[in-house]
């Protein structure tokens, strides 16, 4: 069984590792496999956060969706404007809103769309995000990392 620390954790080191995938092995799903996917009734959704309706609407549209990451999770994008996809982590055996992806991302740039996928497996905890952050962080060099 996986808590959500866990998967929280597997989340941010599979989105931190993919810009040194080329350097390292590749990714594998295989390395990360969970003993068993749910396969009982989803959670009704139980959400403390304040959200508008279109989330509260995409969230529950997406709990009723398969389990696609680590066993008990949904994980699903929806768009959050300005030519960008947001996405969250849901529990479908408590409900509860684990986690978000850690920025948005460009799917449609001037000049055109921008590269942008999110993988997952229900047997798996690795999650890879592939995309351009719209807001990207800074590095201590003044970089964007």
């Amino acid at each position: 069984m996986v808590n959500n620390f866990s998967v929280r954790n597997w989340f941010f080191i599979a989105f931190s590792l993919v810009p040194c995938a080329g350097y390292a092995s590749t990714l594998n799903f295989e390395n990360y496999k969970v003993s068993e996917i749910y396969s009982g009734e989803h959670y009704q959704l139980t959400s403390n956060e304040q959200s508008d309706e279109k989330w509260m609407t995409e969230r529950k549209n997406a709990m009723e969706g398969p389990v696609n990451l680590a066993g008990n999770y949904v994980v699903y994008t929806v768009g959050c404007g300005g030519g960008t996809v947001c996405g969250e982590i849901l529990n479908v055996k408590t409900g509860e809103v684990v986690g978000s992806l850690p920025n948005a991302y460009y799917i449609n740039r001037e000049g055109g769309t921008a590269p942008f996928a999110l993988i997952s497996k229900a047997d798996s905890r690795l999650l890879i995000v592939i995309g351009v952050a719209a807001d990207p962080e800074i590095g201590m060099s003044g970089e964007e990392v």
